[in-house]
């Protein structure tokens, strides 16, 4: 394998051309074989090769049960030239921003690439953790965002080590190519906890919403009672971590104390957050005194600091009870999430029902987007 060295990423971004398409928060990129080692230093280029990268999900070149079968990849999707899905960027605006009119397209890049298969956030070592994310930010800004200016980074950091991902802010954190960092939904604490607070308050004060995006890994079984026997059991129950982190969030105080803290769960359906928000209040009334710093009723809390992806979208058996329950849950703050070019991708054209209200797809495909990343003036 060819590495080439590559120098940080430091070419100017021009503003997006919001126009009046569809704003798309979760496009997967990889890494062609080689090319993020070229944005390592070398002690961690041998450390990889003589070690590998230990993560959460164990070696880096397996993943938890159950497996991802052809990595979870559309098959159009492969290149002719043997690259992997996500890693042209021509079959990209091919397959996704020309035909359906996307005018903004955040990156999610969750691993490396090559035989790295597992987010680099999650790597046990730290440093490790801070490198591979740095490599990572770098290729995408290089690689995908200045050379097609309707795509944006959502920039990965090394989450579990505040004081390096706080570095990481600062480095690319005023890149008007990057409009967010990407976090996961399994963290080795609640994303309440402490130990992230310092992370947020850089994010803040560099106006970089965070997206958590469904994951693996994070040291923990996939269920909140323990490991699953069956992909179905693991599929349906893979939305418990987001729950989790939605009420840690709140009940902990952090959008009191981090008020300008903007959150986005990718990639973990919609529907279930609706009566999870209503049963929080209900419970609260009764033991609010156990959280009496909380300034406000804790749904309250979601129209401010909370937007969730439509993917994979609902699909209920009366198609209109999709628009009341995204009516009742929280319109504004919906936001639309293709997931190219994973096989379950959702496009455009058939992600909605046909009795779906004009006005509501309208706040999902575009404008609850642009409030989120600040970018609706």
């Amino acid at each position: 394998m060819t590495v080439i060295d590559h120098a940080p990423a430091t070419a100017p971004v021009s503003e997006p051309v919001l126009g009046t398409g569809i704003f798309d928060v979760d496009i997967h990129p990889v890494p062609k074989e080689g090319l993020i080692a070229g944005y390592l230093p070398e002690r961690w280029r041998k450390h990889i090769a003589e070690y590998g990268v230990r993560t959460t999900n164990g070696l880096s070149t397996v993943t938890e049960y159950p497996q991802m079968f052809g990595g979870a990849m559309r098959n159009d999707a492969w290149p002719t030239d043997g690259t992997y899905p996500g890693s042209s960027l021509d079959l990209i605006r091919e397959q996704l921003l020309d035909p359906y009119g996307i005018t903004i397209g955040v990156l999610q890049c969750l691993a490396p690439g090559g035989q790295t298969l597992n987010p680099a956030s999650q790597a046990l070592d730290p440093r490790l953790a801070h490198v591979l994310t740095q490599a990572i930010n770098d290729w995408q800004l290089e690689h995908i965002v200045y050379p097609e200016p309707r795509l944006r980074a959502s920039a990965p950091v090394a989450f579990e080590a505040a004081d390096l991902a706080i570095k990481e802010i600062e480095r690319i954190g005023s890149n008007p190519g990057v409009v967010s960092l990407l976090g996961l939904s399994k963290t080795l604490e609640p994303l309440g906890s402490r130990r992230y607070w310092p992370i947020y308050e850089a994010a803040v004060a560099h106006d970089l919403p965070i997206q958590f995006h469904l994951s693996q890994g994070g040291g923990h079984a996939n269920t909140g009672t323990g490991w699953t026997s069956y992909h179905t059991e693991y599929h349906v129950g893979h939305t418990q971590s987001l729950q989790s982190q939605m009420l840690s969030l709140i009940l902990t105080g952090t959008f009191d104390r981090f008020p300008e803290l903007k959150v986005m769960f990718v990639e973990g359906n919609v529907l279930h957050f609706a009566p999870l928000a209503e049963r929080l209040d209900y419970h609260w009334k009764n033991l609010r005194s156990e959280v009496p710093d909380l300034q406000r009723k804790p749904s309250e809390y979601i129209k401010d600091h909370i937007w969730v992806s439509t993917q994979p979208i609902d699909e209920p058996e009366n198609p209109h009870h999709l628009a009341e329950m995204i009516e009742e849950f929280c319109p504004d703050n919906v936001v639309f999430a293709s997931d190219y070019p994973h096989f379950d991708f959702d496009s455009p054209e058939t992600v909605f029902p046909a009795e779906f209200p004009d006005e509501l797809k309208q706040k999902i495909f575009r404008d609850n987007g642009l409030t989120f990343f600040g970018l609706d003036g």
